[in-house]
């Protein structure tokens, strides 16, 4: 008795007809081109100015790098980061105006406001031992 399977015939192909090939299609619906993302795919503003800055967690750096790789909109958007990071690098010291420092040199020298004390809302066995102990207000 031969118990040996026969080898599979490498020329031999499998074809679906293109009637079952619609009906599978309609149920999962048609395959994604390559480089089609859903929006949250995408990195936000943030993430790229942390990836520019590089300070993405380990995780998050190697899923921008996979994304950045195949997404030219994200790659554009991190290239106006890394632009917008070397002009601000370039641009020196950002002078403040002397009536805005004085505002906040004074808002850090005055006392903080006192908080609002709310109103009582007690309920009704506080209000009565209140009263009995004399102490209604």
């Amino acid at each position: 008795m031969n118990r040996h399977r026969p080898e599979p015939d490498p020329a031999r192909e499998y074809r679906l007809s293109p009637e079952v090939a619609d009906e599978v299609s309609e149920r999962t619906g048609r395959p994604a081109p390559p480089n089609h993302f859903l929006s949250t795919d995408h990195l936000s503003t943030e993430a790229a100015a942390a990836y520019v800055d590089g300070r993405l967690p380990a995780a998050g750096q190697a899923r921008a790098d996979a994304h950045l790789a195949r997404c030219p909109d994200c790659r554009s958007e991190v290239a106006d980061q890394r632009e917008v990071r070397h002009t601000l690098r370039g641009s020196g010291p950002i002078q403040m105006p002397r009536d805005l420092r004085e505002r906040l040199r004074s808002i850090a020298d005055s006392p903080p406001p006192e908080p609002p004390v709310p109103p009582r809302q007690d309920s009704a066995w506080a209000r009565l031992v209140r009263r009995l102990r004399g102490d209604d207000r």
